[in-house]
C-alpha cells in the first residue's frame, strides 16, 4: 500500500511526508531565529533563512535515504549536483533575473519616475553583505521547498503539468500575507513559479532557478531599492520611491504587482520554456548531475528527460 516491491515509498506518500517535514522545519527555523536573534529583524531573517535552507537540505537528504533508498549523491538528487556547468547555470539564472528587473525598473522610471534616497555609513557595507546572505539563503530555501524534493516527488506521482500548477499556486499563497499583496501580485507570482519549475525540469537542476530567484530579489531590493514582495527589509543602501498609478509601480508590494512586472515574469517564463538553455547553461543532452548510471545507487534510475513542451 505504501511501498513498492523494493521497499521504497510510492511518490505520493513521499510527497506527503516531505510536506509534513517541511512544516516541522519551518517551525524549528522560526524557533531558532526567535531564540538567537530576538526582535532584531535583520538578524532574525539571517538566522531563519539560513537555518531553513540547511535543515531542508538535511531533512530531504534523510527522506531520500529512508523513503527512496538513496545512499549517495543526495544533494545531486535534490537538484544541486556538483557539475562542471553548475556555476554557469547559476550565473545564467542571475543574468536573466537581473536583466528582467532592470528592464522593469527602467519602464517604471520612464513612465512615472523614481526618486532615490541613499544611505552611507560605516555599517552600510556590512548590512548590505548580510542582506545578500539573507537573499541567497532565502532563495535557496524557497527553491528547495517549491522545486526540490517535494516537487520532484509530485512530478513522479501526477506528472509535470499538475505538479507545476500545485506548487506555483502554493508559491503564490506563501506570499499572500506579505504587506500590500493583491490579486495581480499573486497572479504574477504564480506565473514566475511556473517559469522556475520549467527551469528545473529542463535542466534537472536547481542552479538555474536558484540564480534567477536570488538575482531577481537582490536586484529589486538591494540594487534598485524597491520593495520585494512587499518587504522593505533589503533597501539598506538605496531606498527608491516610484511615482505613478499602482498598476505601473505595484504600490507597496513592489514591481511584482505591476504591469511592467507582469510583462517581466511572462518574458522570464517564456525564456525558461523556449530559450536554448544549452547556450546559457551547458548541454541539455548530458544529465545535469553528470552522474553515470553506474554511479547511482542500484535502486535509483535517472529521471526521464521531459518532452519539449513539458506536457503543458
Amino acid at each position: 500500500m505504501f511501498t513498492d516491491h523494493e521497499g521504497r515509498l510510492y511518490p505520493a506518500w513521499s510527497f506527503l511526508l516531505s510536506v509534513a517535514l517541511t512544516a516541522v522545519v519551518l517551525f524549528a527555523s522560526g524557533y531558532l531565529a526567535a531564540t538567537f536573534a530576538g526582535i532584531h529583524v535583520v538578524r532574525f531573517e539571517l538566522v531563519f533563512r539560513t537555518a531553513l535552507a540547511l535543515l531542508l537540505l538535511a531533512g530531504y537528504s534523510w527522506l531520500l535515504t529512508v523513503a527512496n533508498h538513496v545512499e549517495s549523491h543526495r544533494l545531486a538528487m535534490q537538484g544541486l549536483p556538483r557539475a562542471a556547468n553548475s556555476g554557469r547555470e547559476f550565473l545564467a539564472g542571475c543574468a536573466i533575473g537581473f536583466v528582467l528587473i532592470a528592464i522593469t525598473v527602467a519602464v517604471i522610471a520612464v513612465s512615472g519616475g523614481i526618486t532615490y534616497r541613499f544611505t552611507a555609513g560605516g555599517s552600510t557595507v556590512q548590512r548590505a553583505l548580510l542582506v545578500l546572505v539573507i537573499l541567497l539563503m532565502g532563495s535557496l530555501a524557497e527553491e528547495l521547498m517549491f522545486r526540490g524534493y517535494p516537487f520532484q516527488r509530485l512530478v513522479e506521482a501526477i506528472g509535470p503539468g499538475g505538479a507545476i500548477l500545485v506548487f506555483s499556486v502554493l508559491f503564490a499563497l506563501m506570499h499572500l500575507l506579505n504587506p500590500g499583496a493583491n490579486p495581480l501580485g499573486m497572479l504574477n507570482t504564480v506565473v514566475i513559479g511556473i517559469g522556475l519549475s520549467i527551469a528545473y525540469l529542463r535542466t534537472r537542476s536547481l542552479w538555474l532557478p536558484w540564480g534567477f530567484h536570488f538575482a531577481w530579489n537582490a536586484s529589486m531590493g538591494l540594487f534598485f531599492g524597491l520593495p520585494v514582495s512587499g518587504l522593505r527589509l533589503f533597501n539598506v543602501v538605496i531606498h527608491a520611491t516610484p511615482a505613478g498609478p499602482r498598476l505601473l509601480t505595484g504600490g507597496t508590494y513592489g514591481p511584482e504587482a505591476s504591469i511592467p512586472g507582469a510583462a517581466a515574469v511572462l518574458i522570464g517564463t517564456i525564456v525558461m520554456l523556449r530559450a536554448p538553455l544549452r547556450w546559457l547553461a551547458g548541454p541539455l543532452e548530458t544529465p545535469p548531475n553528470t552522474l553515470r548510471r553506474e554511479d547511482l545507487p542500484p535502486v535509483v534510475t535517472e529521471p526521464p528527460q521531459p518532452p519539449a513542451d513539458l506536457g503543458l
